[in-house]
């Protein structure tokens, strides 16, 4: 059984991430109500920040050439909005995943929320327009009717007689003369 001033090794790793600003929100939070209420893991949390910051001070003096050039370079891309706009969505979206399902999530619930909402636009006739509307039907089936008709006429005295029946019975004519001895 655990005493209440004892600390585990492995919150003392939450500590230590939380004192980086590694640590995931949730185990930051953790510390910091602990730390509020538990004087030795305040201790420990300040111990390690200020360790934090030393480390941060050391890294920035002793900076390579090639890292600076790249901090120069990261300094000249952010000097362009749009290339700095996307250095920075790329950034959140693509490296912190959680980021990245908390914007597909939105953009889906926006866009259901809108779909969902769009009125239905139901067309109401008046009853001219119905009857407007049935006229122009029937003046359209009669015209249709009319020029079928004198399609159907056209092909059955025209086409028929002059283009097949004709060929056909000159063909016929040359086979009987041919059977025959003509």
């Amino acid at each position: 059984m655990k005493k209440q001033f004892e600390i585990s090794g492995n919150y003392i790793d939450k500590i230590i991430s939380a004192a980086y600003g590694d640590g995931s929100l949730f185990d930051k939070i953790e510390v910091y109500i602990k730390a509020y209420s538990n004087p030795l893991v305040k201790n420990i949390l300040n111990d390690y920040k200020a360790t934090a910051k030393s480390v941060k001070y050391v890294s920035k003096e002793y900076a390579s050439t090639g890292l600076l050039n790249n901090v120069q370079c990261e300094i000249n891309i952010r000097e362009n909005l749009f290339v700095s706009l996307f250095a920075s969505l790329y950034k959140a979206l693509i490296i912190k995943p959680l980021y990245s399902a908390a914007a597909v999530i939105i953009i889906l619930c926006v866009s259901t929320f809108l779909l969902l909402r769009l009125p239905k636009h139901e067309p109401a006739y008046s009853k001219e327009q119905v009857t407007l509307a049935e006229k122009q039907v029937k003046e359209s089936f009669a015209l249709v009717g009319k020029i079928l008709a004198r399609t159907q006429n056209k092909t059955t005295k025209d086409v028929l007689s002059n283009d097949v029946v004709r060929p056909i019975q000159k063909g016929t004519v040359i086979i009987n003369n041919l059977f025959n001895g003509g």
